[in-house]
C-alpha cells in the first residue's frame, strides 16, 4: 500500500469522523470507502459488544452477530485476517448458517469484516455491507485496510483515557448495552446457578428464539421483568 494512499484516504476519514468519532465514524466509513453499510465492534476475548452503526438496518446485522454469536466480525477477530463474503446467497459452505439467513433476509448480499489491530493486539472489528453481491474492488479493499488502522487507534486512544473499565463512554451508543449485558449476565448466572459464560448464551439464545436484541433482552433482566428461568417448562397449570 502506498504511502500517498495512506495519508489520502486517513486523512479524508478523519475528516468526516471528526465531528464526533462514535456517532459519525460507521458513517464515514460509509462515505469514504463507497459500502452499503458499516459497523465497528470492539471485542475481547469472548466479550463484544458493537460500538456505531451506520443507519438503523446495520444496526440490526451487527447486534444479530452478538446475538447469534457467529458471523464474520467474530472470525476475523479470532484469526486476525480480514473475512471476504462477497455473495451470502453462495456462501462458503458451513459458514455462519444462521447469520447467513439472518442477514439475507435483513437485505445484506455481502459482507466483509477487516480485524482492528495495534501491532499484535486485537480490539475490535470493521463489518463493510453491500446490497449488492460482488467483491470491493481492489481500491477499496486498500482504503479499507486503511480506515481500520485509524479506528483501531481511534478507539484505543479514546479508551486509554477513560477509567471505565469496559467501554468508554465516547465508544457507546444508545444501541450496545454493554452495562446492560454484563450486569444481567451476572443476575442471571446467580439465578440460575450457573457461570457468567453461559448466562450470556442463555440470553443470546432467548435473544434468537424471541426475536429480540440482546440489549434489549438484557434490559428486561436488569428491571427484572423477566427471568430467563421462568422460560423453562412447568408441570402443571399456568
Amino acid at each position: 500500500m502506498s504511502d500517498d494512499r495512506a495519508v489520502r484516504v486517513g486523512f479524508a476519514f478523519a475528516r468526516q469522523a471528526s465531528a464526533e468519532p462514535a456517532a459519525r465514524m460507521c458513517g464515514a466509513c460509509v462515505e469514504i470507502l463507497e459500502v452499503s453499510g458499516a459497523g465497528v465492534t470492539i471485542m475481547s476475548g469472548t466479550n463484544s459488544g458493537p460500538v456505531c452503526s451506520s443507519d438503523e438496518r446495520m444496526r440490526r446485522l451487527e447486534d444479530l452477530q452478538f446475538s447469534l454469536g457467529e458471523g464474520p466480525c467474530r472470525d476475523a477477530y479470532n484469526i486476525g485476517l480480514p473475512i471476504i463474503e462477497p455473495d451470502l446467497e453462495l456462501p462458503v459452505p458451513g459458514r455462519w448458517p444462521h447469520y447467513t439467513l439472518a442477514a439475507l433476509q435483513i437485505g445484506a448480499r455481502g459482507v466483509f469484516a477487516f480485524p482492528l489491530t495495534i501491532g499484535a493486539a486485537r480490539v475490535g472489528v470493521l463489518t463493510l455491507y453491500q446490497d449488492m453481491p460482488g467483491p470491493l474492488s481492489v481500491g477499496q479493499t486498500a482504503d479499507s485496510l486503511v480506515v481500520a488502522d485509524v479506528i483501531a487507534r481511534t478507539m484505543v486512544s479514546i479508551q486509554s483515557g477513560s477509567e471505565l473499565p469496559l467501554l468508554a463512554v465516547e465508544l457507546s451508543d444508545q444501541h450496545a448495552h454493554r452495562a446492560e449485558v454484563h450486569q444481567a449476565s451476572g443476575m442471571t448466572s446467580v439465578q440460575l446457578g450457573i457461570n457468567a459464560a453461559e448466562a450470556l448464551l442463555r440470553m443470546r439464545a432467548h435473544a434468537y428464539v424471541t426475536g429480540q436484541s440482546v440489549g434489549s433482552v438484557a434490559e428486561q433482566i436488569v428491571a427484572r421483568t423477566l427471568r430467563l428461568g421462568d422460560d423453562r417448562p412447568h408441570n402443571g397449570s399456568e
